[in-house]
């Protein structure tokens, strides 16, 4: 497991930059900023895979290591997202609110609810409907540990290799089912979005790093991070002039969310992937540059390392404040979107920092009571959103 000695500072702002991206997807300031979800799956799948081949090593039983793992996660995770939906549990018995809740509550509750997104009674809410990438992260939690404590190291590198060429055929076939079902293009780019199997490369990317040794092996990362903006700025670029669809530059950079025409539901999450592993991995090379130097220091800087410690309840509270809380005082326009979003941010942030202190912190100071005589693990080194 991950000592104290191990944290990462720079990735606690790398969590602040996806929620952020996300918060301001929501907000409707930028179109792009729906990617902020792809850095947590990457992130999430090189932070788990670093800690579960650590355990790998050890000569602990299998049900063990993995009562260990799951004890861990579920102490991070499930606290503060079983007490948010059994408030509003109360809530909608009183309210009725949030429509439609008690219906989608056994999803929510057993962490399927991505799921129902293939269904034409699906329905939009802001109090729970981006818990879909939870779900899709829970089910990774649920199989992976079987996979890397089972798998010899050889066989996860083939495996590695597999699902990182079938991840856009699968996103390709699937997008192909849905259209000749008389799914709208939109619907088959969200459908694709919410599927677990859709985001599996993402996790493995992340994976690719500990199991490969990378960031001893790789010598100058900051050339393969230059490489891979590249790519993705440049990917982007070709398909904003090609499929634009009046939206900026600024705002979409290519990377609109809905748009299937050129096959983006195939390849924006290779590309972004791709962008986020090397990125991760510039931030944890045994290695210096320059370039890594700069960018480490932009991920170190203290306002994004706080907002990073607490990303994860943010991502849990950001869109009911938004639309219940921020826009019944002041609806948002075209006009006062930008600096309402400013104002949303830190509020946003101060109730994620109650809740991390008075909800998060005592549970998760349960970990090591709960798997005595392990190593104890910095909170923040474990958590994709936190």
């Amino acid at each position: 497991m991950q000592t104290q000695t191990n944290y990462i500072k720079s990735l606690d702002g790398v969590r602040a930059i996806a929620i952020l991206l996300v918060m301001a997807f929501h907000f409707g300031v930028i179109r792009f900023g729906w990617m902020g979800v792809q850095l947590f799956f990457v992130l999430s799948g090189f932070l788990i895979s670093s800690i579960l081949l650590k355990e790998k090593d050890k000569p602990s039983p299998l049900p063990q290591r993995l009562k260990k793992f799951w004890i861990r996660r579920s102490l991070r995770i499930f606290p503060l997202y079983y007490i948010y939906l059994t408030v509003f549990v109360v809530i909608c018995l009183f309210t009725a609110f949030p429509p439609g809740y008690f219906r989608d509550l056994p999803y929510l509750y057993s962490y399927t609810f991505n799921l129902t997104r293939i269904s034409n009674s699906w329905h939009e809410s802001p109090v729970y409907t981006h818990f879909w990438s939870l779900c899709v992260e829970e089910q990774f939690y649920l199989f992976f540990p079987f996979i890397v404590f089972l798998l010899s190291r050889p066989s996860l590198r083939r495996l590695l290799v597999i699902v990182l060429i079938a991840g856009p055929l699968f996103r390709w076939s699937f997008g192909n089912y849905l259209a000749q079902n008389g799914k709208t293009p939109f619907e088959v780019f969200d459908v694709i979005y919410w599927f677990p199997l859709s985001h599996l490369d993402a996790f493995f990317t992340g994976l690719a790093i500990p199991l490969l040794g990378l960031k001893d092996r790789i010598k100058r990362p900051q050339w393969l991070f230059a490489l891979c903006v590249v790519l993705a700025l440049g990917a982007g670029m070709v398909n904003y002039f090609y499929e634009s669809h009046g939206h900026s530059l600024p705002t979409s950079m290519g990377y609109n969310f809905g748009d299937v025409n050129s096959y983006q539901h195939v390849w924006y999450y290779t590309v972004l992937n791709l962008f986020t592993a090397s990125l991760v991995l510039l931030l944890v090379s045994s290695y210096s540059s320059v370039l890594g130097n700069f960018v480490k220091k932009i991920f170190e800087n203290n306002i994004l390392v706080a907002i990073g410690k607490v990303s994860y309840g943010m991502y849990i509270l950001h869109w009911v404040i938004q639309t219940q809380l921020v826009e019944r005082w002041i609806p948002v326009s075209e006009s006062n979107k930008y600096w309402l979003f400013l104002i949303d941010v830190p509020i946003v942030y101060a109730f994620a920092l109650c809740s991390f202190h008075f909800i998060e912190q005592r549970f998760t100071q349960l970990k090591d009571k709960f798997t005595a005589g392990n190593t104890p693990v910095k909170a923040t080194t474990l958590s994709t959103k936190n």
